[in-house]
């Protein structure tokens, strides 16, 4: 199964007041939706938030449904970053 990269924004109330508290609030919140995933939060002026997520892709959907109930105008976008070949795909001779 490959990775993705989640790139997720949004607002926050009061993130910007708790910083640390709501990044460890999403890391708790992803953490029990995906195994194993790496997150990044940044929160900015005004309770803008932006989250990364570097997870396996069969766990894409439930974190972000997760997410979305957290952050008001939520916008999630994803890329695979490591895709493997498929186990029947021809070898490329060379």
């Amino acid at each position: 199964m490959p990775n993705v990269r989640m790139h997720v924004t949004g607002t926050a109330v009061g993130a910007s007041d708790e910083q640390d508290a709501f990044a460890e609030m999403v890391r708790t919140i992803v953490g029990k939706a995906a195994e194993n995933p790496r997150v990044q939060v940044r929160v900015g002026a005004d309770d803008a938030v932006s989250i990364e997520i570097t997870l396996e892709r069969r766990f894409q959907i439930g974190v972000g449904e997760a997410l979305d109930q957290l952050l008001s105008h939520a916008e999630i976008t994803s890329e695979v970053i490591d895709e493997q070949p498929s186990a029947d795909a021809a070898p490329e001779s060379g």
